[in-house]
């Protein structure tokens, strides 16, 4: 195997040439999942005379002091723990030097993207849930338009995190030979 394989093996994703354009993705995805989850994502009208605007993090927040536990719980899971979580897991895959950051940690990435879209899904169940009827209506805004970017792209990197550590790990397979 020449230089190139074993720069794959030991070096980290995001020193890869590969992996420069993934970094990017998870930076945007970074900068726009924060801001998807605090500008407001919801506006909603009540007797066609009251209205308000709310974000996914304060939505969220009004279900857990209304008492809607259950609610608060998959919203706030699945939409602001997740996708946190699957984003600082991708970062710590993409500079990790470990020549085994591969094995386990490339599982739970696999495990993680099997639920990529949970987030938007529970998301655009509570929007069609309270849209148009006659007493609330509610319409989406640039937030939930900055949500749903950022968990495109976090899945973006995923793809591209778990193909560049099945190159890394064929790479470690044929030097061990």
């Amino acid at each position: 195997m020449g230089k190139v394989g074993e720069d794959i093996a030991r070096g980290a994703l995001a020193d890869q040439r590969a992996g420069q354009t993934t970094t990017a993705l998870l930076v945007l995805g970074s900068i726009l999942l924060p801001l998807g989850l605090l500008l407001p994502a919801l506006k909603t009208t009540s007797f066609g005379l009251w209205s308000g605007e709310h974000s996914i993090l304060g939505f969220g927040w009004a279900l857990l002091q209304d008492g809607e536990y259950l609610l608060a719980a998959a919203v706030l899971g699945f939409s602001v723990a997740f996708p946190g979580f699957k984003l600082v897991w991708m970062w710590r895959l993409q500079f990790s030097r470990t020549p085994d950051a591969g094995g386990r940690n490339l599982r739970w990435l696999e495990r993680l993207g099997k639920w990529s879209m949970a987030d938007v899904l529970v998301l655009a169940l509570v929007i069609f849930g309270v849209r148009d009827n006659l007493v609330f209506a509610a319409s989406t805004l640039p937030g939930v338009y900055l949500f749903a970017a950022a968990t495109i792209l976090a899945m973006l990197a995923s793809g591209r995190i778990i193909s560049q550590l099945n190159a890394r790990r064929e790479a470690i397979q044929v030097i061990a030979t």
